[in-house]
């Protein structure tokens, strides 16, 4: 398929001067998701924090789902996860969710001091401070069926990231910072996914018999920035610079490795009972690389993970540029 290109970056990998860039799409959608695994949260515009995306008291995954050892729990195991409907206000957050009473807790914004509780993602360490009994019931009743089940919704009280320093690796992620931390996303700050590279995805699930007949789009994949543009499908893994409206630059950190949780249909809340779309982007999309085989195993690659360049607006509707060390000769 033209555009298919797999591995880490390599070349000139010099950030771009003024004059050294290239238009090549537009933004279609932003989304925020405030409570990592819950429902996205579409946006007209963003500022661009180190951590992700911000819009006011909105600020990408902030708020995180633990089980009692403080682990992350996920819509990986608990589909219906993504069938709660997140509201951040001032002072409080409302979750929603089907045939339920909506869950009202009160966010302890104005003390930065509290202490935090330990969490983990991925099995790196990270802190929040927990919001009570009522919404960890709440939620525990809802994915567990079991008010009692002990989970806990974690608040990050802390303006910047708790998770350790990225530790580069200048082979598979040559334009990591040590900095390119979220708060409670699986990796990186944002995520990126184009229109093209969606839409390629569905013509490869058309083309296989056992799919089903299933088309995606792509709230299943979590993107932060939606594109489109008149470039193939994936050509953004090649993008080494980012820069959208005005003035927010990104780099391209690595490529988005892909997990069952692309199999979980956010409009249903249910998984695909035969595994799709994971088992045909593992047909044309896993590592080739022997050190990304032996990093990431078989796990296919799906938009692109950005770390923050230079802070900046972001509005449905900018102008998408690239630098010119990014074209493919």
């Amino acid at each position: 398929m033209p555009g298919v290109t797999l591995g880490a970056l390599t070349g000139d990998l010099s950030p771009p001067t003024k004059d050294d860039w290239l238009k090549i799409g537009v933004v279609e959608k932003l989304y925020i998701y405030p409570v990592k695994s819950m429902a996205a949260v579409g946006v007209e515009q963003l500022t661009t924090g180190v951590s992700g995306g911000v819009v006011g008291k909105l600020v990408d995954r902030q708020f995180m789902v633990v089980d009692k050892k403080g682990k992350m729990v996920t819509a990986r195991r608990y589909p219906n996860l993504t069938l709660v409907q997140p509201e951040v206000g001032e002072k409080e957050l409302i979750l929603r969710y089907p045939g339920v009473e909506p869950c009202i807790v009160s966010v302890p914004r104005d003390n930065s001091q509290l202490k935090g509780e330990e969490g983990e993602v991925w099995g790196e360490g990270c802190e929040g401070v927990s919001l009570g009994t009522q919404v960890g019931q709440w939620i525990s009743s809802i994915i567990l069926g079991d008010s009692q089940g002990g989970l806990k919704l974690l608040f990050h009280n802390k303006d910047s990231s708790s998770r350790p320093d990225k530790e580069c690796d200048k082979y598979l992620s040559p334009l990591e910072n040590k900095d390119d931390k979220p708060l409670y996303a699986d990796g990186y700050p944002y995520m990126l996914l184009s229109q093209q590279s969606v839409e390629a995805l569905n013509q490869k699930l058309n083309e296989n018999d056992k799919a089903g007949g299933l088309q995606v789009e792509e709230t299943r994949f979590r993107p932060n920035i939606f594109v489109s543009g008149e470039f193939p499908a994936f050509n953004e893994d090649n993008w080494k610079f980012v820069k959208i409206g005005e003035s927010a630059v990104f780099r391209n950190v690595k490529l988005c490795t892909r997990c069952n949780f692309t199999t979980v249909n956010p409009k249903t809340g249910t998984k695909e009972s035969n595994g799709e779309p994971l088992k045909t982007l593992k047909n044309f999309r896993s590592p080739e690389d022997a050190a990304e085989k032996k990093a990431y195993g078989t796990s296919p690659f799906f938009g692109v993970n950005l770390g923050l360049e230079n802070v900046g607006e972001v509005k449905v509707g900018d102008s998408v540029w690239i630098s010119l060390n990014s074209r493919q000769i």
